[in-house]
């Protein structure tokens, strides 16, 4: 990079998401962040009030991040364009961090209005959006299609995924860059109390355990991963499963696990913020989702060098080679699922042998350092493009 480039630093970022939980994209949008302050960009996070991101938002602001709070409202409320307007006023370059391709329409449209330079986004998932009124999915497809010609750059977070939010919402594939996520690896080579953390979650130290850590919600798959334990069991005797989160469906689950007569043998342990403890005091993850772009929970797990069983869809396949640096299955497959999850804990050291490769994987193609220096860059090129110069 010339030092013209290097030199050519816009002022006033903006990184808006109106996130509704601390997940994956959460995750993104913190590392991203970091290392652009580490830069030296000037920049503000704008985050929805709302209750389920305060805990998140401590994490920024303990981490020296300057965050902004906005009021959350309907993706088509008209309210968000004009506290849009108020909120990007100054700002050079507006960064959206976007869970779902119809988030942030009209604060994207109030960027735009308030003189931003330049806006890009980065897109989490791919999925067509859902509607329960007539038509309701071709008329809302077509208002992200608008919208998305006002974005400078699009960001995707894996190859499946620039693939497939060209084909749903025709974004040009000039406009849209895959940028894969990356780790910081320090953060899972700490000498962690496993034998603690155990203790903690319930466990003996003998007990063969898989963690799914993700958001409770439809599209993730817990009910595959319930539905395989008692065949797990079978011939793994003392399997237990741990789930790590919260959402939305956490009451149907467990009344799913108390019909399926799993007392004992599935683990409820909330929201936590020491992951790279729990992944450390384990023996599998799994990931049965029906979709995803380039999860963070893997690159987390592969960090931990711990295998992983997850099924092939969105970017997994990017991270997980089938038998070498763990297993794939397809979606609902809880025979599969049963299947991969036993071939792996009844052979520790092939357990072992994956989470090794999975950990060499990660260092030689998902650095922090890369993917954070990719947006930056991005961010420099479209600055100079338009004619400004430091």
């Amino acid at each position: 990079m010339s030092e013209k480039r290097v030199g050519a630093l816009p002022g006033g970022i903006a990184l808006y998401t109106d996130a509704e939980a601390w997940g994956g994209a959460e995750v993104y949008m913190t590392q991203v962040a970091l290392g652009l302050k580490g830069a030296g960009f000037d920049l503000r996070l704008l985050v929805a009030d709302r209750r389920d991101v305060d805990e998140w938002v401590e994490h920024l602001r303990e981490r020296g991040l300057h965050v902004e709070r906005f009021r959350p409202g309907k993706e088509f409320n008209p309210r968000v364009f004009f506290d849009g307007l108020k909120l990007f006023r100054g700002s050079e370059i507006v960064h959206f961090n976007k869970t779902h391709p119809r988030n942030c329409l009209p604060a994207v449209w109030a960027a735009r209005f308030a003189g931003a330079s330049v806006v890009i986004a980065t897109e989490h998932l791919t999925l067509l959006p859902d509607s329960l009124v007539p038509f309701g999915r071709r008329i809302i497809t077509t208002l992200i299609k608008l919208t998305n010609r006002l974005m400078d750059m699009t960001i995707a977070v894996s190859e499946s995924s620039r693939e497939m939010l060209i084909r749903n919402y025709g974004i040009p594939g000039e406009k849209i860059v895959s940028i894969r996520n990356g780790v910081d690896l320090s953060q899972f080579d700490t000498a962690f109390d496993t034998n603690a953390m155990r203790v903690d979650l319930g466990l003996r130290a003998s007990d063969p355990v898989a963690v799914f850590v993700g958001r409770m919600a439809d599209r993730k798959g817990h009910i595959s991963a319930l539905k395989a334990v008692a065949e797990i069991r079978k011939r793994i005797p003392g399997y237990r499963l741990v789930f790590v989160g919260e959402g939305e469906i956490e009451k149907e689950l467990r009344a799913e696990a108390m019909a399926l007569g799993l007392t004992t043998e599935v683990i409820w342990a909330g929201f936590r913020r020491d992951v790279p403890a729990i992944l450390a005091s384990v023996d599998l993850l799994i990931l049965p989702s029906e979709d995803e772009s380039l999860p963070f929970v893997i690159l987390e797990a592969m960090g931990s060098r711990l295998p992983v069983v997850a099924t092939d869809v969105g970017g997994i396949s990017e991270q997980i080679e089938d038998g070498v640096t763990g297993r794939l299955i397809r979606p609902r497959d809880v025979a599969g699922l049963a299947k991969a999850v036993i071939d792996v804990l009844d052979r520790p050291d092939r357990g072992k042998s994956l989470g090794e490769a999975g950990r060499r994987k990660l260092e030689a193609e998902f650095s922090i350092e890369a993917s954070v220096g990719r947006v930056s860059e991005i961010y420099r090129d479209i600055y100079m493009r338009q004619g400004h110069r430091r």
